[in-house]
């Protein structure tokens, strides 16, 4: 049975700035609630076509209510699904589109930029929770920093250990997304409970409340579940 594609959405957004405004349509197919398919047409340039079996979700549902991330970014197009952001002064906007999560796992990310040529390209698809979009080095262009994975909880006192990674915005030689281990490191230094790699471990272990008091140590596992509790 061949399959039928249902229009979620379509709009136009002037993406490249120049007036000619590029047009997106979302689609889903029979028996999917979520669309699966991206259209991009831009005037002279050839589609750009995207499929995502995990489908997206509105992006506003995407962030919990303690989460702010939407207060400080505000979506420069009128798009349910697709969120469009600037990073840098003087070239188009990223758009940013989240997929539905699976249990404790981050929802998938795909973000899309234009090229020096105009042509959509896919710079990001992979497990990724957005958690701050922010000029780390001060170059003038916001770093996208997030979360590859969630912590996961076994006692009130232990987490896993599940840094956040960040990522620079490069257009030159070539648009993408590269990831740094540098920022990275600096990042959840400052805004983390430590760094010991930038790899989610279930073998580590943040202890939030160390049993000599202070701030959050991480350490090995299974030496954190033989620490001392405190007495209630």
């Amino acid at each position: 049975m061949a399959i039928e594609w249902t229009a979620v959405e379509e709009f136009d957004f002037d993406w490249p700035g120049k007036g000619m405004p590029a047009h997106f349509k979302l689609e889903r197919h029979t028996g999917q609630q979520e669309p699966s398919r991206l259209t991009i047409q831009i005037k002279g340039h050839k589609d750009f076509v995207l499929n995502n079996d995990d489908g997206w979700v509105e992006y506003e549902t995407d962030f919990q209510p303690e989460e702010h991330f939407l207060k400080t970014n505000k979506n420069l197009g009128t798009s349910r699904f697709v969120l469009f952001l600037r990073v840098t002064n003087g070239l188009p906007p990223l758009a940013f589109l989240a997929s539905m999560d699976y249990a404790s796992d981050p929802e998938r990310l795909h973000v899309i930029g234009l090229d020096a040529a105009g042509d959509p390209k896919l710079l990001f698809n992979q497990i990724f929770h957005l958690a701050e979009l922010v000029d780390l080095d001060g170059d003038g262009t916001k770093e996208i920093v997030g979360l590859p994975c969630f912590s996961q909880t076994w006692s009130d006192n232990l987490l896993t250990y599940d840094p956040l990674h960040v990522y620079k915005f490069e257009s030159t030689p070539q648009l993408e997304l590269k990831f740094s281990l540098p920022l990275s490191q600096d990042y959840n230094l400052k805004h983390y409970y430590g760094w010991a790699g930038p790899d989610c471990r279930e073998d580590l272990a943040v202890v939030l409340h160390p049993p000599g008091g202070g701030k959050p140590v991480i350490m090995k596992a299974e030496e954190a579940e033989n620490l001392p509790r405190k007495k209630k």
